[in-house]
């Protein structure tokens, strides 16, 4: 019943899926609480939410408060009913995620992405992968409510293309059809978007966040990559961005060349790329590190490296960092002027791996922000899911595909 959802319904079935969508937001939910959200007689409501349990769609969990007769019975979704999976394609890794409808993880599976890491081998891990979670914990096709995918860009979702990512370690991704592909060998419905959407999308869903309605979401890595939440619905924008992304905020119009082709971008000097040149070229020049006394060829050096020598307090790759994230504030702090956001979560490998730029950046923007708005408050955060988070929100949108 649940795959028919997104289908031509009659009136019963809407008000069916009108109630299921309820207690999947609202749940554990009461019976007189989804009569006031929908406007249902008692009977009709008590009649749905009898055949919603008969169609294994819905479970009662426990009891509410009692307002002085009997405590009501709650409902939420049956989480595994069926199950649904989530992947994240980015430049440094591939992860498949087998979930439930709670978006609990049942499975994973992780992919390094390197010079090999062409379409066709990373596909194929996915495919494998896939098919082996379905073997392991014994579920069929049916059992399967789609995939999600969450890539970086440029995309065209339409079509279900990934198109021609820059930077990315290994030839061959350009105008890949993966949805098709995928669903071609799988036979599961298959959907795609920017993997900072559903990354937002993932960690806006949590309990923690449920109560900011304007949120800015920045991944950090090999890229630049930012998706916004305004008034509560994400901001999807346009495929036509180009391939470069969100991270070409010009922070020094006279600066460094980026990629781009433009002068001062926020990518020229906080992208992991940006950092490993500016720690290459400076022992280089004779500059003492702790890093001379683990690595032999200075060339070798990697971005792992650099985040152990600034975790150990290393004073050049300290006074790297901090230089790095100057300018990833700046241009943080240019993002919240426009869209005054309540929560920026800050995600990414130069966020999450180095307590010294994620304070660098978050205390620049945050003196920056009061200047203008002195009376906003904003809360900065890591997110609460990590590495899962793209993965996750795919998921999620397989499961919004059925229920929207």
């Amino acid at each position: 019943m649940l795959k028919q959802f997104n289908q031509a319904l009659s009136q019963k079935e809407k008000s069916l899926k009108q109630l299921y969508v309820l207690i999947n937001e609202l749940g554990p939910i009461s019976k007189s609480d989804l009569i006031v959200h929908t406007g249902l007689t008692q009977t009709t409501c008590s009649r749905l939410i009898e055949e919603l349990i008969d169609l294994h769609l819905i479970i009662e969990n426990g009891f509410g408060e009692s307002s002085g007769g009997r405590k009501p019975h709650l409902y939420e979704i049956k989480a595994d009913t069926h199950h649904l999976f989530g992947i994240d394609i980015s430049r440094t890794y591939t992860k498949v995620l087998l979930m439930d409808l709670r978006f609990n993880i049942k499975a994973e599976a992780r992919l390094k992405m390197d010079k090999t890491s062409t379409p066709d081998v990373t596909i194929h891990f996915i495919e494998e992968k896939i098919k082996d979670m379905l073997r392991e914990h014994r579920l069929e096709t049916r059992d399967i409510l789609g995939v999600g995918i969450g890539a970086i860009g440029p995309l065209d979702r339409q079509r279900g293309m990934i198109l021609n990512p820059v930077d990315f370690p290994s030839p061959g991704w350009v105008d890949v059809p993966i949805n098709d592909i995928l669903s071609e060998r799988l036979g599961f419905d298959v959907v795609i978007d920017y993997g900072v959407n559903t990354a937002l999308l993932a960690e806006y869903k949590n309990e923690l966040f449920k109560s900011y309605k304007n949120v800015v979401y920045v991944i950090k890595g090999v890229g630049n990559r930012s998706s916004i939440i305004l008034d509560g619905r994400l901001a999807r924008g346009s495929d036509k961005l180009g391939m470069y992304g969100q991270g070409h905020m010009v922070v020094d119009i006279h600066g460094r060349k980026c990629i781009c082709g433009g002068y001062g971008c926020v990518h020229a000097y906080s992208s992991m790329s940006a950092i490993k040149k500016d720690v290459i070229d400076s022992l280089k020049l004779g500059k003492d590190s702790i890093l001379n006394d683990w690595i032999n060829n200075i060339e070798d050096i990697q971005f792992e490296d650099i985040c152990q020598a600034v975790n150990e307090n290393d004073p050049l790759c300290c006074q790297i960092i901090k230089d790095a994230g100057y300018y990833a504030g700046v241009g943080l702090s240019n993002l919240i002027t426009v869209l005054q956001p309540d929560l920026v979560i800050l995600s990414g490998p130069t966020y999450t791996h180095m307590d010294l730029f994620y304070d660098t950046v978050t205390e620049l923007a945050s003196k920056r922000s009061k200047v203008i708005y002195p009376d906003h408050t904003i809360t900065f955060s890591k997110g609460n899911l990590g590495e899962n988070a793209t993965a996750i929100g795919a998921g999620g949108m397989v499961l919004s595909y059925f229920l929207e």
